[in-house]
Protein backbone atom coordinates (compact mmCIF):
# COMPACT_ATOMS: atom_id res chain seq x y z
CA UNK A 1 0.00 0.00 0.00
CA UNK A 2 1.42 3.39 -1.01
CA UNK A 3 2.19 5.71 1.85
CA UNK A 4 0.64 9.14 1.72
CA UNK A 5 3.00 11.84 0.39
CA UNK A 6 4.20 14.31 2.95
CA UNK A 7 5.72 17.69 2.21
CA UNK A 8 8.95 18.08 4.20
CA UNK A 9 8.72 21.85 3.84
CA UNK A 10 5.94 21.90 6.44
CA UNK A 11 8.22 20.14 8.96
CA UNK A 12 11.05 22.62 8.70
CA UNK A 13 11.42 25.03 11.55
CA UNK A 14 11.97 28.68 10.77
CA UNK A 15 15.57 29.82 11.10
CA UNK A 16 15.89 31.95 14.23
CA UNK A 17 16.55 35.63 13.69
CA UNK A 18 19.78 35.50 15.67
CA UNK A 19 21.16 32.89 13.23
CA UNK A 20 20.54 35.13 10.24
CA UNK A 21 21.93 38.15 12.04
CA UNK A 22 25.00 36.30 13.33
CA UNK A 23 25.75 34.83 9.90
CA UNK A 24 25.58 38.21 8.20
CA UNK A 25 27.65 39.79 10.94
CA UNK A 26 30.35 37.10 10.69
CA UNK A 27 30.57 37.49 6.91
CA UNK A 28 31.05 41.26 7.18
CA UNK A 29 33.59 40.92 9.99
CA UNK A 30 35.41 38.18 8.09
CA UNK A 31 35.83 40.36 5.00
CA UNK A 32 37.08 43.21 7.20
CA UNK A 33 39.60 40.95 8.98
CA UNK A 34 41.02 39.56 5.74
CA UNK A 35 41.34 43.11 4.37
CA UNK A 36 43.16 44.31 7.50
CA UNK A 37 45.43 41.27 7.37
CA UNK A 38 46.25 41.97 3.72
CA UNK A 39 47.03 45.64 4.41
CA UNK A 40 48.92 45.37 7.70
CA UNK A 41 50.32 41.81 7.53
CA UNK A 42 49.69 41.41 11.26
CA UNK A 43 49.44 37.81 12.44
CA UNK A 44 46.78 38.63 15.01
CA UNK A 45 44.21 38.93 12.22
CA UNK A 46 44.85 35.32 11.26
CA UNK A 47 43.97 34.31 14.81
CA UNK A 48 40.82 36.43 14.73
CA UNK A 49 39.77 34.82 11.46
CA UNK A 50 40.24 31.35 12.95
CA UNK A 51 38.02 32.30 15.89
CA UNK A 52 35.42 33.76 13.56
CA UNK A 53 35.30 30.66 11.36
CA UNK A 54 34.77 28.47 14.41
CA UNK A 55 31.84 30.71 15.39
CA UNK A 56 30.52 30.42 11.84
CA UNK A 57 30.68 26.63 12.13
CA UNK A 58 28.51 26.82 15.24
CA UNK A 59 25.95 28.86 13.30
CA UNK A 60 25.94 26.24 10.52
CA UNK A 61 25.40 23.49 13.09
CA UNK A 62 22.44 25.38 14.57
CA UNK A 63 21.03 25.75 11.07
CA UNK A 64 21.33 21.99 10.57
CA UNK A 65 19.57 21.32 13.85
CA UNK A 66 16.72 23.54 12.72
CA UNK A 67 16.64 21.93 9.26
CA UNK A 68 17.46 18.21 9.54
CA UNK A 69 16.41 17.65 5.94
CA UNK A 70 19.48 19.46 4.60
CA UNK A 71 21.70 17.24 2.48
CA UNK A 72 24.43 15.63 4.59
CA UNK A 73 26.80 15.71 1.61
CA UNK A 74 26.29 19.46 1.24
CA UNK A 75 26.79 19.97 4.95
CA UNK A 76 29.95 17.83 4.96
CA UNK A 77 31.36 19.77 1.99
CA UNK A 78 30.67 23.02 3.83
CA UNK A 79 32.51 21.85 6.95
CA UNK A 80 35.47 20.61 4.88
CA UNK A 81 35.73 24.01 3.20
CA UNK A 82 35.46 25.63 6.61
CA UNK A 83 38.28 23.45 7.96
CA UNK A 84 40.49 24.47 5.03
CA UNK A 85 39.83 28.13 5.75
CA UNK A 86 40.64 27.62 9.43
CA UNK A 87 43.95 25.97 8.48
CA UNK A 88 44.78 28.86 6.15
CA UNK A 89 43.98 31.37 8.87
CA UNK A 90 46.14 29.41 11.31
CA UNK A 91 48.97 29.48 8.77
CA UNK A 92 48.68 33.26 8.58
CA UNK A 93 48.79 33.42 12.37
CA UNK A 94 51.90 31.23 12.41
CA UNK A 95 53.60 33.52 9.90
CA UNK A 96 53.80 31.06 7.01
CA UNK A 97 54.75 32.89 3.84
CA UNK A 98 55.79 36.09 5.61
CA UNK A 99 59.28 37.40 4.90
CA UNK A 100 61.98 36.66 7.45
CA UNK A 101 62.91 39.60 9.67
CA UNK A 102 65.98 41.55 8.65
CA UNK A 103 69.19 41.13 10.66
CA UNK A 104 70.52 44.03 12.70
CA UNK A 105 71.69 46.94 10.53
CA UNK A 106 75.42 47.17 9.84
CA UNK A 107 75.13 50.63 8.26
CA UNK A 108 73.42 53.70 9.75
CA UNK A 109 72.84 56.91 7.81
CA UNK A 110 71.16 60.15 8.88
CA UNK A 111 70.06 62.73 6.32
CA UNK A 112 68.55 66.14 6.94
CA UNK A 113 65.75 67.29 4.64
CA UNK A 114 65.10 70.97 4.06
CA UNK A 115 65.03 73.90 1.69
CA UNK A 116 67.88 75.07 -0.52
CA UNK A 117 65.81 78.01 -1.75
CA UNK A 118 62.14 78.98 -1.85
CA UNK A 119 61.51 76.51 -4.68
CA UNK A 120 64.28 73.92 -4.32
CA UNK A 121 64.45 71.23 -1.66
CA UNK A 122 67.24 68.83 -0.86
CA UNK A 123 69.12 66.70 1.66
CA UNK A 124 72.33 67.03 3.59
CA UNK A 125 74.57 65.32 6.15
CA UNK A 126 73.72 68.13 8.56
CA UNK A 127 71.04 70.77 8.95
CA UNK A 128 73.42 73.41 7.56
CA UNK A 129 74.76 71.50 4.55
CA UNK A 130 71.59 70.78 2.58
CA UNK A 131 72.07 70.57 -1.20
CA UNK A 132 70.10 69.47 -4.23
CA UNK A 133 70.92 66.83 -5.24
CA UNK A 134 71.88 65.56 -1.82
CA UNK A 135 75.15 63.91 -0.83
CA UNK A 136 75.97 60.55 -2.47
CA UNK A 137 75.22 57.38 -0.54
CA UNK A 138 77.35 54.28 -1.07
CA UNK A 139 76.25 50.80 -0.01
CA UNK A 140 77.37 47.28 -0.75
CA UNK A 141 75.11 44.38 -1.76
CA UNK A 142 74.14 42.65 1.47
CA UNK A 143 74.27 45.78 3.62
CA UNK A 144 71.39 46.20 6.06
CA UNK A 145 70.86 49.94 6.30
CA UNK A 146 69.14 51.94 9.01
CA UNK A 147 68.18 55.16 7.22
CA UNK A 148 66.96 58.13 9.26
CA UNK A 149 65.66 61.39 7.81
CA UNK A 150 65.26 64.51 9.94
CA UNK A 151 62.97 67.19 8.53
CA UNK A 152 64.53 70.57 9.34
CA UNK A 153 62.67 72.38 6.58
CA UNK A 154 59.55 74.50 6.56
CA UNK A 155 57.30 71.94 4.87
CA UNK A 156 56.61 68.16 5.05
CA UNK A 157 59.07 65.77 3.33
CA UNK A 158 59.44 62.10 2.50
CA UNK A 159 62.35 59.95 1.33
CA UNK A 160 62.73 56.97 -1.01
CA UNK A 161 65.45 55.08 -2.85
CA UNK A 162 64.25 54.74 -6.43
CA UNK A 163 65.32 53.55 -9.87
CA UNK A 164 65.20 56.99 -11.56
CA UNK A 165 64.99 60.60 -10.42
CA UNK A 166 61.20 60.77 -10.70
CA UNK A 167 58.47 60.79 -8.08
CA UNK A 168 56.69 57.99 -9.96
CA UNK A 169 59.79 55.74 -10.08
CA UNK A 170 59.86 52.28 -8.52
CA UNK A 171 60.95 52.11 -4.88
CA UNK A 172 63.89 49.74 -4.34
CA UNK A 173 64.41 47.33 -1.43
CA UNK A 174 61.37 48.73 0.40
CA UNK A 175 63.55 51.78 1.16
CA UNK A 176 60.88 54.41 1.72
CA UNK A 177 60.17 56.72 4.62
CA UNK A 178 56.58 57.88 4.67
CA UNK A 179 55.00 59.12 1.43
CA UNK A 180 53.65 62.15 -0.33
CA UNK A 181 50.26 61.61 1.26
CA UNK A 182 51.66 60.87 4.74
CA UNK A 183 54.99 62.74 4.89
CA UNK A 184 57.49 63.52 7.64
CA UNK A 185 56.17 66.66 9.29
CA UNK A 186 58.37 69.64 10.14
CA UNK A 187 60.79 69.00 13.03
CA UNK A 188 59.94 65.30 12.93
CA UNK A 189 62.06 62.23 12.17
CA UNK A 190 61.35 59.13 10.10
CA UNK A 191 63.37 55.96 9.60
CA UNK A 192 63.41 52.69 7.67
CA UNK A 193 65.56 49.56 7.67
CA UNK A 194 66.25 47.88 4.34
CA UNK A 195 68.64 45.35 2.82
CA UNK A 196 70.54 46.13 -0.38
CA UNK A 197 70.06 43.19 -2.75
CA UNK A 198 71.09 44.68 -6.08
CA UNK A 199 74.08 46.65 -7.35
CA UNK A 200 73.76 49.70 -9.54
CA UNK A 201 73.48 53.48 -9.62
CA UNK A 202 70.19 54.67 -8.17
CA UNK A 203 68.59 57.86 -6.91
CA UNK A 204 66.95 58.98 -3.73
CA UNK A 205 64.23 61.57 -3.65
Amino acid sequence: MREPWQNDETNRKPIPFYCNFATGFLVVVGIAIWFLDFVSQQRVFGFLMSAELIAFAMIVYIFYEQNPGVSRKLLTAGFVALAVLVLLAAAVFAGVGTPAPLPLPNVSVTLYAGSVSQTVYGFGNSATSITSPGPPLTFKVGDVVNMTVVNVGNMPHNWALVTTNQTSAKVLFGAQIDSGSVPIEMNQTGSVVFKVTQSGNFNYI
